[in-house]
């Protein structure tokens, strides 16, 4: 898995045509409930949730691709609408790895639709209003103290496998992009040589 966030580390801007390499985080990880319920190389649990438009976005609809399933605490905030700009900013990027995000907060559809609007995201916004927070809760990173989910991500492969995951310590604090392009570019590497085995 990757290391949880240390310190104050925010999405930094990104060339689509070089990516600045960045120090690797400290290796010490932290016992989490996502690491007592769901295995890496295991199917990732199965959702089915409405996007801001009340459409049903099912992660089984994805099938073929990688999922970079990015959890983060509520729209608006000011942490969040960073995190997200800068994977907008990089979404044809991580489409490059034959990859697509699903987004996923406890805010309702509508807070989602204007807020995708506002911020001119065009990646689905998942709403896990209700039952509250049950995928958070799934993939272990809902937070009963105060009703979020707490920021993480969730890589799965074409296969529906979960390959790797961050998870930070605290949810103020956003994960670099380039943990999803490091992780995309192992997925893809491992889909490289599985297609050379076969």
């Amino acid at each position: 898995m990757f290391p949880p966030a240390m310190g104050a580390t925010l999405f930094g801007s990104v060339s689509r045509t070089r990516r600045r390499k960045v120090r690797p985080q400290s290796p010490r990880e932290r016992e989490t409930p996502m690491a007592q319920t769901l295995q890496l190389n295991k199917p990732a649990p199965e959702f089915t949730l409405p996007d801001g438009n009340r459409t049903k976005v099912n992660l089984k609809d994805f099938r073929g691709k990688s999922v970079v399933l990015a959890f983060y605490p509520a729209d608006w905030s000011p942490v969040c609408t960073n995190e997200l700009a800068i994977i907008q900013e990089t979404l044809e990027d991580i489409r490059g790895y034959n990859a697509e995000v699903l987004a996923i907060s406890v805010d309702n559809v509508w807070s989602h639709k204007a807020w995708a609007q506002q911020q001119h995201i065009s990646f689905p916004l998942l709403s896990d209003f209700w039952p509250h927070g049950e995928v958070a809760r799934t993939y272990g990173v809902f937070r009963d103290e105060d009703g979020i989910s707490n920021r993480a991500l969730f890589f799965i492969d074409k296969s529906g496998n979960l390959r790797n995951t961050w998870i930070a310590e605290n949810p103020a604090v956003a994960p670099g992009i380039n943990i999803i392009f490091d992780a995309l570019e192992v997925i893809q590497g491992a889909h490289q040589t599985e297609a050379r085995r076969a």
